[in-house]
């Protein structure tokens, strides 16, 4: 049985995470402080030192630091717009505020970083694997039974990868947010996924076969710092279903997605990610949009005679 300490703070969680989501889909708006207040059931003064407890930063930081994150992903893939018409999609005033803001947190102007400047940022260090240099990338071609764009990416020591642009439905969910590092994490994310199965399982809300696992990353690798990065461990759920204590529920939007499919070690998530990013999309006549990309998990690499991992990259896509 919960104490009440327990209960208070996945109460608190629960209504953090409703203003969370609301912002992942309004931060262009305009917001108040009482209007979100009023999502999360806090008053206004209580609010702001809670939401700054549980997500680390302060509202204001929060949302400046999303929009300019916005802001810049569409400039390193979406070159049609100028950098104030971005601006102003992203919800900021003026250009000069813009200016300022994007300045101090990517240390470059967004003209640099749209001219180049974003290869060799990074908020987060990586090591690339020797094993997945050498990448080539077929030309396109149609399948012909479900008329979806097909390639097939050859890596020097790895099986091949395909990748399939096609439309998926929406698919209803119930997820645990971690709000932090999650690269080698394993035992954390372990621990996520089994609190989500318990509470589905006792809910009646898993279905074998039926039930799909998830994970949906609210962020940009490259952009966003690991330890402000979000991400949520979802399953499948049929639609009505409630949110509960720290579990919210949310969707998985339907359209057009880059589905990546690549069977790989427990220490190769990432290289698989910049296969698909990297060297498929730039030669692919797709860019992503504003969407979430996810990982979907097709087994259990318990039960897999080499420990492998067979996963879906999905990255939500719209022409160049």
């Amino acid at each position: 049985m919960k104490n009440i300490q327990e209960v208070h703070n996945s109460e608190y969680v629960k209504r953090i995470n409703r203003v969370l989501d609301y912002l992942d889909e309004n931060y262009s708006q305009s917001l108040s402080l009482e209007n979100l207040a009023n999502i999360a059931h806090f008053s206004p003064f209580h609010f702001h030192r809670i939401f700054t407890g549980i997500v680390g930063e302060s509202l204001y930081k929060y949302i400046q630091r999303i929009r300019v994150e916005k802001a810049a992903l569409l400039l390193k893939h979406y070159q049609n717009g100028t950098v104030t018409e971005i601006a102003m999609h992203c919800g900021f005033s003026n250009s000069a505020s813009f200016a300022r803001t994007f300045k101090e947190h990517f240390n470059m102007s967004a003209t640099a970083w749209r001219k180049g400047g974003h290869r060799s940022f990074s908020k987060n260090c990586k090591e690339q694997s020797k094993d997945w240099k050498d990448v080539v990338v077929s030309p396109m071609y149609i399948d012909s039974s479900t008329n979806d764009s097909n390639w097939r990416i050859s890596v020097v020591k790895k099986i091949d990868v395909t990748v399939e642009v096609k439309e998926l439905k929406k698919t209803n969910i119930a997820y645990i947010r971690h709000i932090g590092p999650f690269k080698g994490e394993g035992e954390i994310w372990a621990g996520l996924f089994h609190k989500l199965m318990s509470w589905a399982g006792a809910r009646g809300l898993l279905k074998c076969p039926g039930t799909e696992y998830f994970t949906v990353f609210r962020g940009d690798f490259e952009i966003t710092e690991f330890a402000k990065f979000k991400a949520d461990v979802c399953v499948s759920v049929e639609p009505g279903t409630k949110a509960e204590g720290e579990v919210g529920v949310s969707v998985i939007p339907a359209g057009k997605y880059a589905v990546a499919l690549f069977e790989i070690d427990a220490s190769e998530y990432e290289q698989a990610w910049e296969v698909v990013y990297k060297d498929w999309l730039p030669q692919s006549g797709f860019q992503p949009d504003e969407r979430s990309s996810f990982e979907r998990y097709l087994n259990d690499p318990k039960m897999h005679p080499n420990n492998k991992h067979i996963i879906e990259v999905c990255i939500p896509v719209k022409p160049l």
